[in-house]
């Protein structure tokens, strides 16, 4: 039988593994979207996403240029990311973007799409190439008052 404190130690090694393994994917993924975002001459992007009730999704992609003018995300245009020590994979701009929302929500926010869930956006500053998770946590709330009368 395993003891108590050895299943913790167990289950907190597996999730610092985890934990270092996502935050590894983000990284590859952050690098991988920033050269084809410029390339299409592309300044910002948000990430749009809602959940509640257990389930959630990415619900936009919006893209702007130097000027602040919306521009579509191209479609075609495919980014190659690196699988660490693996063949690299090619995808879509759209797919890497929301292949780094995810997991970034989950790393940051597990649990983001249940009951109340959560809306927001990660959004991109592809000139000074930083990433801003912006999760706006909903939750039930009420105030209960007893009086003597």
């Amino acid at each position: 039988m395993i003891s108590p404190s050895m299943a913790l130690a167990e289950f907190t090694e597996q999730q610092a593994a985890n934990r270092a393994r996502v935050t590894s994917e983000i990284d590859r993924l952050k690098r991988a979207v920033i050269a084809p975002l410029r390339h299409h001459g592309i300044a910002s992007v948000e990430v749009a996403f809602d959940g509640c009730g257990d389930s959630g999704a990415i619900e936009d992609i919006a893209c702007r240029d130097a000027s602040d003018t919306a521009v579509d995300l191209p479609e075609e245009f495919s980014v190659c990311v690196e699988e660490g020590g693996a063949e690299p994979v090619q995808t879509t701009l759209k797919q890497a973007l929301e292949d780094l929302a995810y997991p970034a929500l989950e790393l940051h926010h597990p649990g983001w799409e249940i009951n109340d869930g959560a809306g927001g956006t990660l959004e991109i500053d592809v000139t000074a190439e930083t990433f801003m998770l912006d999760c706006k946590l909903r939750y039930t709330a009420y105030d209960d008052h007893y009086t003597e009368l």
